[in-house]
């Protein structure tokens, strides 16, 4: 049991660390940020352009698959980025664009002077496209809007936003808004969590199999797996790799942890059962500590549909509460266990039918 614990308190302060990496920076608000939406409207763009809002409005994306160059204005007209066949390129004549802070929707657009200055174009990268983050496409502040403060219950449309394109000598404008958008309530996800502990915990009158406690652990491993990679492909607007290094490689031990305890457990193995226990407070404390705002956000940065998603945290949370139940409470289920209560029913049964001496 000592064991146990000294394991439990490793992998729990591993995945403190990609726990803290969600917390709220420069342009995340600290609550329900899974509320806020940015989405393009419809617009007119270039033949042969593509326009994307990555992860609700953390960054525009833009691909050029012409032989034409594309530009990207400023909000004061000024040219920020060429993208054609040559590549990507920034123009470097332009200062950096400072963070703003507080509410900008009815900040006017200050004329700078830089839409006068010729550009200076460095080249960034060889492939026709380019990221940035706007700060009228997402909502930067760490104060929610006063609107959403003053009635949070219902939809608002925060601020409209813009980017202009210029190809060929015509000017685009690509438009789209940043909206609050009220998510669910978290009840019925609740019940399910609560449910699914009760009925994985009852695998604890099972004392003769190891194979319903492997496959509850299996489907722990399975939904948690799923989430997590929809979690990563979801967030277009950051490098895959590097999440899965710096946060998803305790995650990943987490899983593997799982899949020997159901190999384990197969096998009629008691080790299988404190494997199955690591693994349930390992990615049970995951869902119930950093993925449970999915259950009431509107929308989450995830590569599945919402709803789809609430119910993989709500199987995450609620079978590894079972199954932690289930180990705690039943004593080790080993091979030679199960062959000594067949021996004793046989003995018994041979009893039963003997002869009894006069």
């Amino acid at each position: 049991m000592a064991r146990l614990a000294a394991l439990v308190a490793v992998l729990l302060l591993a995945l403190a660390a990609p726990a803290s990496a969600h917390d709220e920076d420069a342009h995340t608000p600290p609550d329900r940020v899974g509320d806020l939406r940015s989405a393009l409207i419809e617009s007119p763009l270039p033949p042969g352009v593509q326009f994307q809002v990555l992860q609700n409005g953390e960054a525009l994306w833009l691909r050029n698959s012409t032989r034409t160059d594309v530009v990207v204005l400023d909000p004061d007209g000024a040219q920020r980025y060429q993208v054609g066949p040559d590549g990507a390129a920034v123009n470097t004549a332009l200062p950096t664009e400072p963070t703003p802070s507080g509410d900008i929707s009815q900040d006017p657009e200050k004329p700078s002077g830089d839409a006068a200055k010729a550009p200076a174009w460095q080249r960034v990268s060889t492939e026709p496209e380019v990221q940035w983050h706007d700060h009228y496409a997402h909502w930067g502040d760490a104060t929610l809007p006063s609107q959403v403060l003053a009635d949070p219950d219902h939809e608002h449309l925060i601020r409209a936003w813009q980017v202009d394109l210029v190809s060929d000598g015509k000017t685009y404008q690509v438009r789209g808004e940043l909206r609050w958008v009220p998510g669910p309530s978290p009840l019925p996800w609740i019940l399910v969590t609560v449910s699914l502990a009760i009925a994985v915990s009852l695998l604890g009158l099972v004392r003769r199999s190891q194979l319903p406690l492997a496959a509850a652990t299996a489907v722990l491993v399975a939904a948690s797996a799923t989430h997590g990679i929809a979690t990563v492909l979801g967030r277009q607007a950051e490098n895959r790799w590097t999440i899965l290094a710096h946060e998803y490689l305790p995650i990943v031990l987490a899983w593997l942890v799982g899949a020997a305890a159901v190999g384990l457990l197969a096998g009629r193995r008691a080790t299988g059962r404190w494997f199955a226990a690591l693994a349930a407070v390992g990615l049970g404390a995951l869902a119930l500590l950093q993925d449970l705002p999915v259950w009431w956000s509107s929308s989450s940065v995830v590569a599945l549909p919402a709803g789809l998603d609430r119910a993989l945290v709500s199987i995450t949370a609620g079978v590894a509460l079972g199954i932690l139940v289930t180990v705690l409470r039943t004593p080790n289920i080993t091979r030679s266990d199960a062959v000594t209560a067949t021996q004793r029913n046989g003995s018994a049964h041979a009893d039963e039918v003997l002869p009894q001496g006069r």
